[in-house]
């Protein structure tokens, strides 16, 4: 199976074979992510090999979960990146959304001022 991760912010979920087949101990692996400032709720079901962690957006990141699971060996190190380059690519579309935006706001104003001045004139 390998590994399924699901994120929004706020909300992570990990599925993975090392969960199922206890590569991971899943009472040390959720008191470490309790311990972590921001976690408010981990729950790990070891017959789907499913973590679903809740989690406080303004002290922990995705990542910085997946890091943690990674260091302890829950994890392959290839979907931390994977994550972080999905990450990266979301950021960037929502800046380019943002500034494309911003141009059709500034291009529809400008038309608006141009049509009332000469209606005036």
């Amino acid at each position: 199976m390998g590994a399924y991760i699901h994120h929004i912010p706020g909300r992570l979920r990990v599925r993975t074979d090392r969960l199922r087949h206890a590569t991971c101990q899943s009472t040390e692996l959720s008191e470490l992510l309790l311990q972590l400032k921001g976690v408010e709720s981990c729950q790990i079901n070891p017959k789907t090999g499913s973590l679903l962690v809740h989690y406080d957006v303004t002290c922990l990141t995705g990542d910085d979960i997946l890091y943690q699971l990674h260091k302890v060996g829950c994890l392959e190190s290839g979907l931390t990146t994977a994550m972080s380059q999905r990450s990266a690519v979301n950021h960037t579309g929502a800046l380019l959304g943002n500034a494309l935006f911003s141009a059709v706001v500034k291009k529809s104003l400008e038309t608006s001022m141009l049509s009332l001045a000469k209606a005036f004139l």
